[in-house]
């Protein structure tokens, strides 16, 4: 029986998403509850459901590896690879972000280092890819990843920010 791996986007990006959504719908609430001006809260509400529709596509996402091929899951889609079928495997490095494509013909799927223990899928993925597929940018990326923090930072500053709003209007409302 094949084994299959399951790689999920990394939690310290799911964890100031849940967040920053948490504090904006307290915010909307708090501006409904105040009676602040309408649109006010159609904004906040409109970025509340941006924010949730993300969160939702970012804890859907998932890769799943066997000895077989790799299947790509998010909302509404499914997409399935066989390493046999592959033609070539490629991989690019901007800013730290590392995308890996995998080719079929003229088909492909975008892999990328968001992932949660990212090195382990990469290296995985290597092992199962047939030989003179992989172009050589890959191999040397993979054993040593860059690791991408810039939108978890990014993130985390929208919380605190957000925090920083929802106590001000806590203050004005009193």
């Amino acid at each position: 029986m094949p084994e299959r791996m399951s790689f999920t986007i990394r939690r310290a990006m799911l964890l100031p998403l849940g967040l920053l959504l948490v504090v904006l719908l307290a915010l909307l609430v708090v501006s409904m509850l105040q009676g602040q001006p309408m649109n006010k809260s159609l904004f906040v509400g409109g970025v509340v459901l941006v924010l949730a529709g993300v969160l939702a596509d970012k804890l859907s996402r998932r890769i799943e590896l066997d000895d077989e091929g790799i299947t790509s899951c998010r909302i509404g889609r499914r997409r399935r690879m066989l390493f046999a079928d592959l033609t070539e495997v490629e991989a690019v490095c901007i800013r730290k972000r590392l995308f890996i494509t995998l080719w079929v013909d003229e088909s492909f799927l975008l892999l990328t280092n968001a992932y949660g223990d990212a090195a382990t899928l990469f290296k995985l993925l290597l092992q199962r890819v047939p030989s003179g597929r992989v172009s050589d940018e890959l191999e040397g990326l993979v054993e040593n990843p860059p690791r991408h923090n810039g939108n978890i930072v990014v993130c985390w500053f929208a919380v605190i920010f957000s925090l920083l709003i929802l106590f001000r209007q806590f203050l004005n409302g009193s």
